[in-house]
């Protein structure tokens, strides 16, 4: 059986590692300690610089292939109803995550969100179905249907700010989408869906317990 690429091998995590977590791991840059971590040489709980928080979200990177549920390559698109998700009762200021209505890209993004006691708004922009990648091949992931998905879920009036998270395979679009989206700023993301609690920073916070270690 064959399984969707979901790009564990696209993960960098030396930009969410600072000076003072260097310093600590006694390594004398990022990207140095960002290779031992991925290699297994040093793990997170060694690190003193570390909140809790951050130790967890990189862990949870580091464990990517273990944590995102394999999904099954398919030749044709599986969509689902697009849709605006709440999770963990989000509020005016939560973040909003954005993607297409893929059933595997929701199955992959709802398994991490279940990881964490923040709120988000999940919104679907009708994709046809296509994953992110391959959205935007088809160019199926268009400022217009991004336009009518915030519109269909009233998000405007939902939340207090203008930010919208697009998958970082979708960063070439940034601009287009901006411009055609007047107010709202594009906030691309990171590739691999493991690195959104490290790329979120304190708004990814842990389940009680879980950031213990």
């Amino acid at each position: 059986m064959l399984y969707a690429n979901l790009y564990v091998d696209r993960i960098d995590l030396a930009p969410y590692l600072s000076a003072a977590d260097c310093r600590g791991a006694g390594v004398t840059d990022g990207a140095q300690l960002a290779a031992k971590l991925m290699e297994g040489v040093i793990r997170p709980e060694d690190c003193p610089s570390l909140g809790p928080g951050k130790r967890y979200a990189l862990s949870l990177a580091l464990r990517a292939a273990e944590i995102l549920p394999p999904i099954q390559s398919l030749e044709f698109p599986r969509p689902v109803p697009p849709d605006l998700f709440e999770i963990n009762d989000p509020g005016p200021e939560a973040p909003v995550l954005v993607t297409g209505n893929s059933e595997f890209t929701l199955t992959v993004l709802t398994g991490l969100l279940a990881l964490t006691v923040s709120p988000f708004f999940l919104l679907q922009v009708d994709t046809r179905g296509d994953t992110a990648d391959m959205a935007m091949i088809y160019r199926s992931f268009t400022p217009q249907r991004l336009d009518q998905a915030l519109e269909a879920q009233n998000l405007a009036d939902r939340v207090h700010h203008r930010q919208l998270i697009i998958p970082g395979v979708l960063a070439p679009l940034r601009e287009e989408l901006a411009g055609y989206l007047t107010g709202w700023t594009i906030r691309p993301g990171p590739i691999c869906a493991a690195e959104i609690p490290l790329f979120l920073g304190d708004n990814w916070q842990p389940p009680p317990g879980a950031a213990a270690g």
